[in-house]
């Protein structure tokens, strides 16, 4: 049975990081989202505003390639938010145009299954955690290179929010109780959403397919009555079809970043998306 508790979550702390539920964080991020005044500029190129897809750690010489829901977004120049692999942290900072210095990072609780994404996790918070250099690279100042006194790297690119319409979406986490847990192994690839053009959603729902009305508005989702096939669906698979049921009823808030698409319910209850070009399994 999925169940989604913290005692199941990974709880190892790093120093100076603060631990944050989900709900509480998407809280923080959502009162940021205006851009404040002070925006900077590396090489004459904006950073603040855009989201940064990480794309390597290199740390003693060793380069790690990061997982594709890895980012970081400089909201202004005194906060940078962004998620390490699998967990989203949002930090106070001091974001120069030639230096970013994080505070103190409130993060999520999500459990990090692939041990290779969770050693990635943890690099690169530690990388961050330290004060770095910034420094833009390619032709269009499209990447960043950020760079602690010992020589460590982290490689940024920049990345637009993939499109809502048209994009596959994959469920890869379920939120509920202000923890986010990954799917377990039997579930993944088996629920999925695609949002069409003329105001539909197509849903994969875990066993069941389904496609409803979606009314996009301000931030917020507004699904009609589903109409979906009536296959029997119990273990893991049954669960978040469950979860995907709950989610698709009436109203939910949406928010992209990069190739991630979360989905909330206003208890705070909700479902994490990666674009299918970035999933593993696709």
């Amino acid at each position: 049975m999925l169940t989604l508790r913290t005692s199941r979550t990974r709880t190892r702390a790093l120093i100076g990081t603060a631990v944050l539920p989900l709900a509480a964080l998407a809280t923080v991020t959502a009162c940021g989202d205006e851009k404040a005044p002070g925006a900077q500029k590396a090489g004459g190129a904006p950073i603040t505003g855009v989201h940064w897809s990480v794309q390597s750690v290199t740390v003693d010489g060793k380069t790690k390639k990061a997982p594709g829901s890895a980012y970081l977004e400089f909201v202004s120049d005194e906060r940078v938010r962004g998620n390490y692999g699998c967990n989203h942290f949002d930090a106070e900072a001091a974001v120069t145009g030639d230096s970013v210095d994080l505070g103190k990072a409130k993060r999520t609780m999500m459990l990090c299954e692939d041990k290779d994404a969770s050693a990635f996790e943890d690099t690169l918070a530690r990388a961050l955690a330290d004060k770095n250099t910034l420094r833009a690279a390619g032709d269009k100042n499209d990447r960043l290179t950020l760079t602690r006194a010992n020589g460590d790297t982290v490689t940024l690119a920049k990345q637009r929010d993939a499109e809502l319409a048209g994009t596959k979406w994959n469920v890869t986490s379920l939120s509920a109780d202000d923890t986010t847990q990954s799917l377990p192994k039997a579930a993944q690839g088996r629920a999925r959403l695609v949002f069409d053009k003329d105001g539909h959603v197509s849903a994969r729902l875990g066993c069941n397919q389904g496609r409803a009305k979606a009314t996009v508005k301000e931030g917020h989702i507004t699904f009609g009555p589903l109409t979906s096939t009536r296959m029997g669906c119990i273990g893991p698979a049954g669960e978040v079809e469950q979860a995907m049921l709950d989610v698709l009823k009436n109203k939910a808030a949406y928010d992209i970043q990069g190739d991630a698409l979360t989905l909330k319910k206003p208890d705070g209850s909700g479902i994490g998306f990666t674009a299918a070009d970035s999933s593993p399994g696709r």
